[in-house]
């Protein structure tokens, strides 16, 4: 995106601009049609006729006719066959002559979308193999099964009609039309109309039981998104305010995958679909004690990883969830896309996910040759060991792009408990020391094998939105001012071991609390701790599983924290790092005080300067003006300068990519995103295995 001046006019006439021609695009590939015409063919009709003496006799007849040609005859046909338009795995093709399928030209429906492969054609058959750090790390649903309405490109510049074939805007963009697949179907045959959507919007979002809080995003001017069923394949959202920003948000990780919800199956456990006594009896019988629980534990996120019964949209559906062991996903029958050769997708029969301990295990065994393509958990600091070994382990080493200025940032926790403890880290002269005493560059060099270089969380060089003032703000490694600041404070006495003392008479001593099995936390952390205590401060590291990590997040139970920052080379589609939205439990409380009006979270401290942000994401949501959003960054960004509530260490190491030699249709490069949902947006329903 240029940095030129994008007025509103312009900045609808490109997004719709963006789908007409990629659905043109679409179109101009091979796709399924109704061809209607009269076709000559040979029958055999056996027909019974009356001869001069009335007496009924018996002949047979050899005679061309057309098929819609009516005869009043009884008649048997023996018709040529129709070749199919599609191709279809070797496994779905035994199912149609055994009778347990209908042919493939129904299954992927009259318009399926048609994927041009990254290198060739595929090959059917085999098993993508994956490791996951855990049950809760098999993210199948958004990563893998990528089946968003609207999806990204590979490189996170395009937007992509998935599940619609289209959409319109109107001119306030308060209104968006969009147009099914005809003939789509769920993984069970059943047909995927607006009914599902229906579904969900009338019977699932309004109950509260189910959804006590509907997502910001679905709401604007303090009501909830209206929609409108038109027909079976078109649909309407109406918002009470003009939202430009909603298709962006509608292809990424902000808006809920709330076209999933299939209203044939799971009406069985709604009250409005099935009698009390039975749903209750059926949550009973399942060991729930509220229909709704049973209900979550059917569908959506939970459901579509652990339900083998729920009817997915993706390429492929689990069949032995967790706690097997492997987690197994096979493939999707009624799959709605095909390659450019009419080869319904996907290619491969199986998707597995081996359990393991944690990073560094599943690091050894990515090592070792025992992963097909995975960047989930391949940490840097292991890229020597992965060049070495890719010969021994048949295996590429791939270097994607993060979307991230720096692949994570620590933060501190404003509503700790510990009311002395919360207060010092609300002091932003304390973040200011903790940034100055940190060196950064003995961290890029030890953990990053010497690749980055110390930045702040902040738009990239390349951006509209970049501030190079910013970007480098208190990054330099600076023990004496560190110092200075603590001083300034009133943390002047140490104890025996030179450890500053809180106002209390207590030890400075709190927690680094993190997830081991992401983006070396555990390394960069390990520098902090005598870094820090050249400062006089005590950092104790904890790991913590990502479960317990949750818990402990959502109920603000920690001291410091840490996670990626996906997605800050683009403020349009996320900005919540520089807005402090919804991160961790260190914001959740604050953001939701904002979207509630008050009624519920943690109104943020004036002082904190957030709700300044929240003011000003609030204006950027509201304009499509390029020139106004680039001023809107810029006062964030300000604000961010002022406060560092984030500490960041460098700008980001490529994503590593482990890819077995005949693992193909992999590209080469690819944004490692969130909101790509990566490796989702590389199209993973045309990865293959080369025989």
């Amino acid at each position: 995106m240029s940095g030129d001046r994008m007025k509103r006019r312009e900045f609808l006439r490109a997004v719709a601009a963006m789908a007409a021609g990629v659905a043109v695009s679409a179109c101009a590939q091979p796709t399924a049609q109704i061809i209607e015409k009269q076709v000559p063919v040979e029958k055999i009709v056996k027909e019974t006729v009356v001869v001069e003496k009335e007496v009924a006799v018996e002949k047979i007849v050899k005679e061309t006719v057309l098929v819609q040609k009516e005869v009043a005859v009884e008649k048997i046909v023996t018709a040529t066959p129709i070749p199919s338009k599609y191709k279809e795995a070797p496994m779905l093709a035994e199912l149609v002559k055994a009778g347990k399928l209908p042919p493939v030209d129904e299954r992927v429906g009259e318009e399926p979308m048609v994927i041009t492969p990254w290198e060739e054609i595929g090959q059917y058959g085999g098993t993508w193999h994956r490791l996951a750090a855990g049950p809760n790390d098999v993210m199948m649903s958004t990563r893998i099964n990528y089946s968003q309405m609207i999806r990204w490109d590979k490189d996170g510049a395009e937007l992509i009609p998935n599940v619609v074939t289209g959409w319109e805007a109107n001119g306030d963009t308060s209104e968006f039309t969009f147009s099914l697949r005809k003939g789509m179907k769920w993984s069970d045959g059943h047909p995927y109309t607006t009914d599902d959507l229906a579904f969900n919007f009338e019977d699932r979002l309004t109950n509260k039981d189910l959804v006590p809080t509907v997502s910001t995003y679905w709401m604007r001017g303090g009501e909830r998104v209206k929609f409108t069923k038109i027909d079976d394949t078109h649909f309407k959202y109406s918002f009470k305010a003009a939202y430009p920003l909603f298709i962006y948000y509608l292809a990424g990780s902000k808006l809920p995958m709330d076209h999933r919800f299939p209203k044939h199956y799971l009406q069985q456990f709604h009250p409005k679909y099935t009698a009390q006594a039975t749903l209750d009896k059926k949550a009973k019988d399942a060991g729930f004690e509220f229909w709704y629980q049973l209900f979550g534990n059917k569908g959506g996120d939970v459901g579509i990883l652990t339900n083998v019964d729920l009817p997915v949209l993706g390429a492929w559906k689990v069949t032995a969830p967790s706690p097997a062991q492997p987690v197994v996903f096979e493939r999707n029958p009624y799959y709605w896309k095909v390659d450019t050769a009419g080869n319904q997708l996907p290619y491969l029969d199986r998707v597995e996910h081996a359990i393991v301990q944690d990073a560094a295990q599943a690091n050894l065994r990515a090592i070792a040759g025992e992963v097909d393509m995975q960047f989930r958990h391949m940490t840097f600091d292991n890229y020597p060991l992965f060049q070495e070994n890719k010969e021994k382990g048949d295996y590429r080493v791939l270097e994607w792009p993060l979307g991230g200025i720096t692949g994570n940032a620590f933060y501190f926790n404003y509503e700790h408990k510990d009311t002395v403890l919360r207060d010092i880290f609300r002091d932003k002269r304390f973040r200011y020391a903790c940034s100055l005493g940190l060196n950064r560059q003995e961290i890029i060099d030890g953990v990053f094998l010497g690749v980055g270089a110390p930045t702040t969380v902040c738009p990239p060089p390349e951006s509209p939105f970049y501030w190079e003032e910013y970007a480098t703000w208190l990054t330099e490694h600076d023990p004496a001012r560190a110092n200075a600041y603590l001083d300034e404070m009133g943390l002047t006495k140490r104890d025996s071991d030179g450890y500053r003392l809180r106002p209390d008479g207590k030890r400075l001593a709190f927690a680094f609390e993190y997830v081991p099995t992401l983006y070396n936390f555990r390394a960069q952390a390990e520098l902090f701790v005598p870094a820090w205590k050249e400062l006089g401060i005590e950092l104790i590291l904890k790991e913590y599983d990502r479960t317990l990590w949750n818990e402990k997040a959502a109920a603000a139970e920690f001291d410091m924290a840490t996670w990626a920052t996906g997605t800050t080379y683009n403020p349009i589609i996320r900005r919540d790092w520089f807005a402090c939205k919804i991160l961790g439990a260190v914001y959740f409380g604050y953001w939701t005080w904002w979207t509630s009006g008050g009624k519920q979270g943690v109104e943020p401290p004036a002082e904190l300067r957030i709700k300044e942000l929240y003011e000003l994401d609030t204006q950027f949501e509201a304009t499509s003006d390029m020139e106004e959003w680039k001023k809107i960054i810029r006062k964030m960004l300000e604000i961010q300068k002022d406060q560092m509530h984030f500490i960041a260490v460098s700008t980001s190491a490529p994503e590593i990519v482990i890819v077995k030699n005949k693992f193909r249709n992999v590209p080469d490069k690819a944004m490692s995103d969130l909101e790509q949902q990566a490796p989702g947006a590389c199209m993973p329903e045309q990865f293959f295995i080369k025989q």
